[in-house]
């Protein structure tokens, strides 16, 4: 027999939606994170700690803990197929999904990694449910023997998840707030410059941000007289920092993606 996908959950339309609002697909921030796997591994004495959030189509682990494994170790274990993985089945419910011996269940002793002399035995998944009670994904550990985990371990797994799970949410509704206001900030530079396009707001949003601008953001810039020959803000420029004022300030100090014409499509869909 072969290793068979998971059905797929009831809300799957609404979750996908909730874990594009995230932020986390194809993003690795793993200072951020790192700390929930790290305790994980230490909790269950499990060599592997991983967390995710799954799309339609695959899941991107964006944080990875398996001790000493280079970060170009970890590269190839980053994204993997969605019907290809354990965590699929840890969206069909909010309850963790833990498997003593992976050789012995019926859903899983047919993966490919399950059927090796040296692959996993033991599986554990927390799910990740954010605030609307949609799971993005899931927090786990594994370990290349058959095992069981005590009840306070689990008890305090579910803890770590669910704070997890918060935090994802603060930045989730942090990257919202952000977007609102990169929006409103749009809005005012469209009155000013009616013929800008996204690709001018990004350079003057980077500009006022003082991020580090690219030759051609720079050249798109001293276009509309925002810049000078020397790359210095002109009195236009001057005078619109201003104008801007709480919103330039709170940009800021918010943690942006880098920002380009796709980072701030995104950031507007997850608006949607």
């Amino acid at each position: 027999m072969t290793y068979r996908p998971a059905p797929v959950p009831m809300n799957e339309e609404m979750r996908l939606k909730a874990v594009e609002r995230t932020g986390l697909l194809d993003i690795i921030n793993e200072d951020l994170y790192a700390v929930y796997c790290h305790l994980a591994r230490k909790l269950t004495d499990c060599p592997q700690s991983w967390a995710n959030v799954i799309d339609a189509d695959r899941q991107f682990n964006f944080i990875l803990d398996a001790g000493d494994a280079e970060n170009s170790d970890k590269e190839e274990f980053r994204e993997i197929q969605r019907d290809q993985t354990f965590c699929q089945y840890a969206l069909l419910s909010p309850e963790p999904l833990i498997v003593p011996d992976l050789t012995k269940s019926d859903i899983f002793k047919n993966h490919p990694s399950v059927l090796t002399d040296d692959g996993p035995r033991f599986y554990a998944a927390f799910p990740l449910v954010n605030s609307e009670g949609f799971v993005l994904g899931s927090f786990c550990v594994r370990d290349f023997r058959p095992r069981r985990l005590p009840e306070e371990v689990v008890g305090f797994m579910k803890e770590l998840a669910a704070k997890l799970s918060h935090q994802i949410d603060i930045q989730t509704n942090q990257r919202q707030i952000t977007a609102e206001r990169v929006i409103t900030i749009i809005e005012k530079l469209q009155q000013r410059f009616p013929e800008s396009t996204l690709k001018t707001a990004s350079a003057i949003l980077a500009c006022i941000g003082n991020r580090m601008l690219s030759v051609e953001q720079k050249e798109e810039l001293m276009e509309i007289g925002l810049l000078n020959s020397n790359a210095e803000m002109t009195d236009i420029a001057l005078t619109l920092h201003e104008e801007l004022g709480m919103e330039a300030s709170v940009l800021r100090r918010m943690k942006l993606p880098d920002l380009t014409n796709d980072s701030l499509v995104g950031m507007f869909d997850a608006l949607k």
